[in-house]
């Protein structure tokens, strides 16, 4: 996973764990897309402090996911969605699809919708 994707990911898990100087600079820095010296221009701070921020905050980001896995769980489970949503595709375009019973049909239906449940529950 690229870096900028992954810090991103662990800032939205762990960001109560920074510092608020931290937690902005991790913010501006990897979804906003601003350089160190806008960011240091922004919070009035040099670039170098920015830079600490933002170093100190990734330590403790990556510190909490190797500590707790909560994002690795999240991206397992995701996955693990994915492949029963595929499987299911599978199931609805097999021929044999019209030898199930309309029960069966109908607890296929529930499973999609508890996936896609669960999936507008991380977006």
């Amino acid at each position: 996973m690229e870096k900028n994707v992954k810090i991103s990911l662990l800032f939205d898990f762990y960001r109560n764990l920074l510092t608020e100087r931290q937690a902005e600079s991790i913010d501006l820095y990897y979804n906003e897309d601003l350089s160190l010296s806008e960011i240091g221009a922004h919070m009035g701070i040099t670039r170098q402090g920015v830079r600490d921020n933002i170093m100190r905050a990734e330590s403790a980001l990556l510190d909490a996911e190797d500590r707790l896995g909560l994002a690795a769980r999240f991206l397992s489970i995701r996955g693990d969605l994915e492949r029963i949503d595929e499987i299911i595709k599978e199931i609805e375009a097999s021929p044999e699809n019209k030898d199930l019973s309309d029960n069966m049909k109908h607890k296929i239906n529930d499973i999609l919708m508890i996936i896609q449940e669960i999936n507008g529950l991380n977006e």
